[in-house]
């Protein structure tokens, strides 16, 4: 195997997402070490959910198709927690890798510079970047969002269904009238 690591652009999505999962992990990733402030496992869980709710609430699309579950702390994307849960509580420090067989390397998943979605992350990342975890979780826990609903519903682990997300983030956006996109 050769000792290789390339980067693609995660812009034509997974299965027909507005961005590979991992492209905005890594957006994040990177954020976390020029801003220094600690990314864990259960942070970034945090705001991936809300890059993907922002996002389902301005534009009514997936911003990935990987599922997401109501787990005890709050959104979980299965999928992104076991690529990082080797991290444990730790801060993560390395970007996603993924393997690619056919051309025998590892590469990672980024999003392209002045795209609209990366905007659109960059202020999920804004808004949310100084709130700790705990903070986060206790958003994602208040009655009537899509986790709360979930939980009572269906129980723990159950999909949290993309009508729930797209109504509670379009509501926040109702609500404050702030735009996240500037």
């Amino acid at each position: 195997m050769q000792n290789t690591s390339t980067t693609f652009l995660g812009e034509g999505g997974y299965h027909g997402g507005l961005c590979h999962i991992s492209a905005a992990a890594n957006y994040f990733i990177e954020q976390s070490k020029i801003d220094k402030i600690p990314l864990t496992n259960l942070s970034m869980q945090k705001l991936v959910y809300f890059a993907y709710g922002w996002v389902m609430g301005y534009t009514h699309k997936k911003l990935f198709y990987d599922r997401i579950e109501a787990w005890q702390y709050g959104p979980v994307i299965p999928s992104l927690y076991h690529q990082l849960k080797g991290y444990g509580s730790k801060q993560i420090t390395r970007k996603i890798l993924e393997y690619d067989h056919e051309r025998d390397e590892f590469f990672s998943w980024n999003l392209t510079k002045g795209t609209a979605k990366r905007k659109m992350i960059q202020s999920v990342w804004e808004r949310y970047k100084s709130m700790p975890p705990a903070g986060m979780v206790a958003l994602t826990h208040k009655p009537g969002t899509p986790w709360f609903k979930t939980i009572q519903e269906h129980g723990y682990m159950a999909e949290i269904e993309d009508p729930l997300i797209r109504e509670h983030f379009m509501k926040l956006i109702d609500d404050s009238k702030q735009r996240i996109v500037g």
